[in-house]
């Protein structure tokens, strides 16, 4: 994303750049110029703001001195700044605008309130984007590639998802990207959606544990998260950085590692062959910022190990105990070792918390350490249908404040040791003849751990009531008030 130098600008409408060969007004006294595919297809734009002339970038197809000359003859301003919104600006670059005698604004935070009515917003390792609010055109620089290829390597494609939703919460009228077409604020939230789905379906397989090399030939991107069809297509390269990025060893902490102090943080471990990980994440979510906790979602079963769990004091599972390398597969072959068993049960044991959620407990190695700790087991479940959930103890803090409520679902039936844990839900059937624990809670040695047995599908994981007991839980889980 730092091969090309951008030049954003605010010049009067009236000027026309030969240096520009495709420019547009986009907005009063604003225009928008890109270039060709040997440039990338980068874009730039112009505009005055006040006595001031705004410079983002530089374009690659002039010298800097000859693109200043042509601003300063048409505006007639002499005083210019620059921004750069590349990552890694070069400092000869920078050396050489400075002695052209234009002053480049370095960005110093997240997010700059500029004097002279513009905002800097700096997203590390991506870059700058540049919001200009008098004429609600958002220059987004190389965070939304919107046409060509959108190359991955060597980026953090979860970091660069956070980055779009910052952007789009700028109430832009218009987006000139930092390559490819420009347009309405959508391309924003479309350059989101594609990396969120490319993740999505990477995620599925590694999930599934696909191998590698056979991963890049199940991705299928719909053309509803393409511009330019065909051409921008994910590459086996951007497919294979995104396999990087979701396994071990940049799994499950990637650039953002648990630090001593502030909030606290989870190992959030999700998806299997029945349960894409995409909706699991978005239902998830919500629940840890509403509590605090800083989630590390992680769909590579061999980030569950000792080492992992010591940096975390909350454990949250959504996942069964089969892993289906074989497409089509109906059946599976099991993942958890005997050392990861033992690590879980030992964090636990020492002070830890596991929140144990929906069918994790199916599929797990029978009779081991692991079920054992959870204190039930799975022995199936009843057909997708609605059914009812309902409070059987109203004194814990996991289910205050929650009523009984009934979603779309799969009814699990598990036995429990009555002995063991304490039973807070139960679930009923549509016809009333099937009843069975839907969560439990307990203490095990120093820690703590809860079960709730609901959310397979969107319906039951976004549930008011749902969402209610899974914030309580974590809560509970933390040793936090529950309201």
């Amino acid at each position: 994303m730092t091969r090309f130098r951008f030049l954003t600008l605010l010049l009067p409408s009236a000027v026309a750049f030969s240096a520009f060969p495709h420019q547009e007004e986009i907005a009063p006294g604003v225009h928008a110029a890109g270039f060709a595919a040997k440039y990338g297809s980068a874009n730039c734009g112009w505009a005055v703001l006040g006595n001031t002339v705004l410079m983002v970038d530089l374009p690659s197809t002039i010298s800097a001195a000859d693109h200043l000359r042509e601003v300063r003859a048409a505006t007639g301003k002499k005083d210019i700044r620059l921004i750069l919104t590349g990552a890694s600006p070069k400092p000869e670059l920078v050396r050489e605008v400075n002695g052209l005698g234009i002053q480049v604004i370095p960005a110093t935070e997240p997010r700059l309130e500029l004097p002279f009515g513009a905002t800097l917003f700096r997203f590390a390792g991506l870059g700058q984007a540049v919001w200009i609010p008098r004429a609600g055109v958002l220059f987004a620089g190389p965070a939304v590639v919107n046409g060509p290829p959108a190359r991955l390597a060597g980026l953090d494609t979860g970091a660069w998802i956070a980055a779009l939703k910052t952007l789009e919460q700028v109430p832009a009228r218009h987006v000139v990207p930092g390559f490819g077409s420009w347009g309405a604020p959508a391309i924003v939230t479309r350059q989101r959606r594609y990396l969120a789905e490319l993740r999505r379906q990477v995620g599925y397989l590694v999930a599934q544990d696909r191998p590698r090399a056979q991963i890049p030939d199940e991705i299928q991107i719909g053309a509803e998260y393409q511009v330019w069809m065909a051409y921008d297509n994910p590459s086996r390269e951007d497919i294979d950085h995104v396999y990087g990025e979701l396994t071990a060893p940049f799994a499950p902490f990637g650039n953002n590692p648990p630090g001593r102090g502030g909030a606290p943080h989870a190992l959030v471990l999700i998806g299997d062959g029945p349960h894409e990980p995409g909706h699991l994440e978005e239902g998830l979510r919500p629940v840890f910022e509403a509590t605090g906790v800083t989630p590390h979602f992680t769909v590579d079963v061999k980030t569950l190990n000792a080492a992992n769990l010591a940096r975390v004091p909350l454990l949250v599972i959504l996942r069964d105990g089969w892993m289906r390398p074989n497409r089509g597969d109906r059946t599976g072959v099991p993942w958890m070792t005997p050392e990861q068993e033992k690590a879980v049960v030992e964090f636990v044991q020492a002070g830890g918390s596991f929140l144990n959620l929906h069918n994790s407990m199916g599929l797990y190695p029978d009779g081991g350490p692991y079920l054992n700790l959870v204190g039930g087991r799975y022995i199936g479940h009843g057909p997708l249908e609605r059914f009812r959930v309902e409070v059987v103890d109203r004194e814990h803090p996991i289910t205050r404040g929650v009523t009984a409520f009934f979603a779309a679902d799969e009814q699990h039936t598990p036995p429990y040791d009555e002995k063991k844990v304490r039973l807070l839900l139960r679930n009923v059937s549509e016809d009333g003849k099937t009843t069975a624990a839907a969560g439990w809670a307990y203490e095990p040695g120093k820690g703590r751990l809860a079960h709730l047995a609901s959310g397979h599908t969107r319906d039951a994981l976004n549930h008011p009531m749902y969402q209610r007991l899974m914030r309580n839980a974590v809560l509970w889980l933390l040793r936090k008030p529950v309201p």
